[in-house]
């Protein structure tokens, strides 16, 4: 397992379309209409801002779609901000494998994500990704 590089970073916000206005006005950042949406199962829409041409890191801009979930719990008590740190690996299974092992509460990977208990992470709500 192989920790490839930061994926990206998530940022809840109230209104996707206004946060997404906000950062290519105050950034140049535009989202990428071919990546995001609407996620029912999950409780959320969102939309990837690239942070360079390259493609090597994105912004993803997070909005509840109700009052359920963990995204609609994070904007109840924090508000808009900061809400995850994603990290590619080349292998889910072996990363998840790797993290447990020295002792890191992980959840079972799903569709290429697994996530890390934030109690495993100083607090911070770090998602890995296999693309």
């Amino acid at each position: 397992m192989t920790f490839q590089k930061i994926d990206h970073i998530g940022i809840v916000v109230k209104d996707l379309a206004t946060g997404i206005a906000t950062f290519e006005q105050n950034f140049g950042l535009k989202a990428d209409p071919s990546r995001g949406g609407e996620m029912p199962a999950m409780g959320l829409k969102n939309a990837f801002l690239p942070v360079a041409d390259s493609g090597e890191a994105d912004i993803e801009m997070i909005q509840a779609l109700g009052e359920e979930g963990a995204v609609a719990a994070f904007a109840k008590e924090r508000g808009e901000g900061q809400f995850l740190l994603s990290i590619a690996v080349d292998d889910i299974a072996a990363a998840v494998e790797k993290l447990r092992a020295a002792g890191a509460r992980v959840s079972d990977p799903r569709g290429g994500l697994a996530f890390v208990s934030m109690k495993s992470t100083h607090g911070v709500n770090l998602q890995i990704v296999q693309r």
